[in-house]
């Protein structure tokens, strides 16, 4: 898991802009922090910060088909999880897809909507992210600074990063009037590299296609109220399964090494001040709209919500009570006995 890498960007952070084009664009506010975050997490996905780095993570779940994904939680922290995955394609179009925000939803099944606030700079932006709600905890969402970048491997291949932590800004204020909570991102991300041949050996991968390692880490706090089951739920059950759903998605593309996602960042330069692409979210709708029109989706809202609420129930809480009530009886035989 102990690789070395070292800092050679698509973006030179060290003078605190893009090089494309000859020039470098003035920096951005969070330019330093970007910076910051590319050290940490580097450090945590591994394991340079600690030699005993690999003694604070303990396995949660491991699949082997029909791609390998392993989960292992923090054995201190109870939001803090790391996923190593390994997708059928190169890691330039791997980073392209996993990094695209508005992309997303497409592959994660947690996320219902994203939007890009504001675009910092060729390779960092501000991100907003709706997650879906799973039973019977609220939805949430966060705000996040979002870094993209390229670094060096030990053996001089290179990788992949994204990485992101939550920030606050105004214009994006906690929607506590629909009852989302906030959540707040430590940091989080996914490092992206060519697979080894030992890998694919050890992992028994097809070695007629080309395949590249996911490291993916999320360390924050969810707030508010949330049972251990649902935590457990979405590590070993929701998680796996969108990884798995985006594995295939990766499979039917065009592979590549290269990122054209930084390429396309890099070649064409910004203004010198950040450049706001899409409105504040849903709180600040038009306020043109008829009454008649708000009055028919507040009619349809609550009809949809109870559907998705059944469907839920159906899905997961049906065949725990069912299993609990098996228990019950059984007891209940095994003491008349």
């Amino acid at each position: 898991m102990r690789e070395i890498y070292t800092l050679t960007r698509a973006v030179d952070h060290a003078s605190n802009g893009s090089l494309a084009g000859g020039r470098r664009d003035a920096a951005h506010r969070y330019a330093t922090k970007c910076t910051e975050l590319e050290h940490r997490f580097i450090q945590m996905a591994s394991g340079e910060s600690d030699p005993r780095a690999e003694d604070l993570w303990k396995p949660l779940t491991a699949l082997k088909q029909p791609y390998p994904v392993t989960v292992e939680g923090h054995v201190s922290k109870p939001f803090c999880f790391r996923v190593i995955f390994y997708a059928p394609t190169q890691p330039g179009t791997a980073f392209d897809l996993l990094s695209s925000i508005l992309k997303r939803p497409q592959w994660d099944e947690l996320t219902e909507s994203t939007r890009i606030v504001e675009k910092l700079g060729p390779c960092d932006a501000i991100h907003y992210i709706k997650m879906k709600a799973v039973w019977p905890t609220a939805a949430r969402d966060s705000l996040l600074l979002s870094h993209l970048t390229a670094v060096q491997t030990g053996n001089g291949e290179t990788a992949y990063l994204n990485v992101s932590q939550s920030i606050e800004d105004q214009r994006v204020p906690e929607n506590v009037a629909e009852g989302i909570v906030r959540m707040e991102a430590g940091i989080a991300g996914q490092l992206i590299t060519q697979t080894t041949v030992e890998e694919r050996q050890q992992l028994g991968l097809d070695d007629s296609r080309s395949w590249c390692k996911v490291v993916q880490i999320a360390d924050g706090d969810l707030k508010g109220w949330i049972p251990k089951s649902v935590i457990k739920f979405i590590a070993t059950k929701a998680l796996p399964q969108s990884l798995t759903k985006v594995c295939r998605q990766l499979s039917t593309m065009p592979s590549r090494q290269e990122s054209l996602l930084l390429q396309n960042a890099t070649n064409h330069s910004l203004p010198t001040e950040a450049v706001p692409l899409e409105q504040p979210a849903l709180e600040y709708r038009n306020a043109a709209v008829s009454d008649s029109s708000t009055a028919a989706v507040a009619a349809i809202r609550p009809r949809i919500s109870a559907m998705w609420l059944l469907r839920v129930l159906l899905r997961y809480a049906v065949p725990a009570v069912v299993a609990a009530i098996a228990t019950l009886f059984f007891k209940i035989i095994a003491r008349r006995r």
